[in-house]
């Protein structure tokens, strides 16, 4: 039976510029199988067919935009189509306010600010997107993880972002990316019949998802997770 395969992107598929080694070849196989390959990253930074592009560049593997869930995506839903929203983030985040309808704007009369990883933040963004919040904006966080790993080790995520957001404003944001309801009801709408498999390395983002939607799961320790950590919730499979 043809399964739902979601990986993760960031320390399963890839790390930086160089791919997990045997990844493109293990997922044109599983392609020509037969089955349903999804791509669920956190990493709010690109576009879907930015994601897709990357895949193809690094990995050999062909994806496709539609194979994308991404926390700015999951984000994208949780903003009115009236929005005026300041954006902490890169072109993942335009892309989804622009699909929601909303206008982008830089100043003071944002309703709503979405925080992701942003490679180019800076005191002045930290203050104009904070001061919003305090101002009464809706507080929208593409995810919370505060790491994510590359080829040189953990690297500072856009959790790190969205907490200089949170404790300069005093305000908790609502949290889009994964393992919250708004990532999983995007992944729902892209499944197909049969059974699902979550491919992640994270335990309090991938296996907390898969464990609440009660999916299979498998743990690599090619990014976040080593493979001596106790792994809770515990992966139906675990690759070391």
């Amino acid at each position: 039976m043809s399964s739902n395969l979601i990986f993760d992107l960031d320390g399963v598929v890839y790390l930086g510029n160089q791919a997990v080694p045997g990844a493109g070849e293990t997922l044109q196989r599983l392609d020509d199988d037969g089955h349903n390959i999804m791509f669920c990253t956190n990493n709010s930074s690109r576009t879907r067919a930015q994601s897709a592009e990357k895949i193809h560049r690094v990995t050999g593997y062909a994806a496709h935009a539609d194979q994308i869930a991404s926390s700015a995506m999951a984000a994208g839903r949780l903003i009115d189509s009236s929005a005026r929203v300041l954006k902490v983030g890169g072109d993942g985040v335009s892309e989804a306010i622009r699909l929601a309808g909303a206008e982008e704007v830089s100043g003071p009369e944002a309703d709503t600010v979405v925080v992701g990883i942003d490679f180019s933040f800076d005191y002045d963004l930290l203050d104009r997107a904070s001061a919003a919040v305090r101002n009464g904006a809706r507080f929208i966080a593409t995810n919370r993880d505060v790491t994510y790993p590359s080829p040189t080790g953990l690297r500072p995520g856009a959790g790190s972002i969205v907490a200089a957001v949170e404790a300069a404003s005093g305000v908790v944001p609502v949290n889009a990316g994964k393992p919250e309801t708004t990532m999983r009801e995007l992944l729902r709408e892209m499944l197909l019949d049969g059974p699902v498999v979550l491919i992640g390395d994270r335990l309090d983002t991938d296996l907390a998802m898969a464990d609440v939607e009660g999916w299979a799961s498998v743990l690599v320790d090619t990014g976040v997770t080593p493979a001596d950590t106790p792994a809770d919730p515990v992966p139906t499979h675990r690759i070391s």
